[in-house]
């Protein structure tokens, strides 16, 4: 067996509920920012926040 550790058997589970929840999410929904506001697919809005949230992780990680 190669090299699996808990920390990437996390991580695909993480991503497997993510999947899971984005599918399970498919409807527009409206977003209101500030004064703009806009209509966008859920699944969007979703990626966009994890996307946020993993970089953000990156550059306030300690090193």
């Amino acid at each position: 067996m190669k090299n699996i550790n808990i920390k990437k058997i996390i991580d695909i589970l993480m991503i497997i509920l993510l999947i899971i929840f984005i599918i399970q999410n498919l409807e527009s929904v409206m977003v209101k920012f500030m004064t703009m506001k806009f209509e966008l697919p859920l699944i969007v809005l979703i990626l966009a926040v994890f996307a946020l949230g993993y970089y953000t992780s990156k550059v306030f990680r300690k090193r």
